[in-house]
């Protein structure tokens, strides 16, 4: 699209004291739009013609500016400038002002365009961040689900731990208590095991049937309890072996078997 020849129209119509005063700044400039416009710098060139427009106001010149802001891509712009010519009381041109008005439709055609593929790349864009906060929130959800995961695994083995310890303490306890029972049983046995011997030499010294009655009952009353701190002697030192744990204190990641108390059945112990 050419630009509308304007710039012998300007000088013809500008005063003699316009022309020296404003006159010859504006033909620089038109000058410089239009070498700016013949060189595809159409910005600059709108830039250029706005500055002689300020300097020497004429349609055309706003009719130039229009063109050269739309072949910049300012279509927003390009319309208010076609607008101001379509809505200029004189100096118009009746074929400028029909491409001017025909401009109008196009551009604003093109501006709805324009806005329509904005409006569907700004939703697309939303569309993507919703998805990605969407996916960001999820990821944050999940990694905090595993850290209270993580951190009720943790609490339950270090509750698994505890009560394994504490079975290992309570299996000592019970092994030693019944340790302790059989010692006493078997000194018991000793103890009554000696008096049922000399109860016996006794018995055997005895002249008298009265004496050796009461000497017999005697050996066979102290054979008894022998027998039985004997007895009791040999289950508390069964009992102990069978308590006591065969394994160390558990410790965390150890898997061990153990003995339940008084031979209830075999328990699997797991300590993290």
């Amino acid at each position: 699209m050419r630009l509308a020849f304007v710039l012998s129209v300007i000088l013809a119509l500008a005063p003699p004291v316009a022309f020296a005063q404003r006159g010859k700044n504006a033909a620089a400039l038109i000058k410089d739009g239009e070498r700016l416009y013949q060189g595809g710098k159409y910005r600059e060139a709108a830039d250029a013609l706005k500055k002689a427009h300020e300097a020497q106001p004429h349609p055309r010149l706003i009719y130039n500016i229009a063109i050269s802001l739309e072949n910049a891509g300012e279509l927003r712009e390009a319309v208010t400038w076609y607008q101001q010519y379509v809505g200029a009381t004189d100096g118009t041109d009746p074929t400028l002002l029909k491409r001017s008005a025909r401009s109008i439709d196009r551009l604003r055609v093109l501006i709805e365009k324009e806005d329509q593929v904005a409006a569907a790349s700004n939703a697309e864009r939303q569309r993507l961040q919703d998805e990605a906060d969407t996916a960001r929130r999820q990821a944050e959800e999940e990694q905090l689900a595993a850290r209270r995961a993580e951190e009720e695994s943790r609490r339950q083995q270090e509750a698994e731990l505890q009560r394994a310890l504490t079975s290992y303490k309570r299996q000592r306890i019970g092994a030693f208590a019944a340790a302790g029972v059989g010692a006493a049983g078997v000194v018991a046995g000793v103890l009554f095991g000696m008096q049922a011997r000399d109860a016996r030499e006794q018995f055997d010294g005895a002249t008298r049937v009265e004496t050796k009655e009461e000497f017999a009952d005697k050996t066979r009353s102290r054979a008894l309890l022998a027998d039985v701190g004997f007895g009791v002697g040999l289950a508390g030192v069964i009992t102990a072996i069978v308590l006591y744990p065969k394994d160390g204190p558990p410790v965390a990641g150890e898997v061990r078997v153990t003995m339940a108390p008084k031979g209830a059945g075999a328990g699997m112990a797991v300590s993290f």
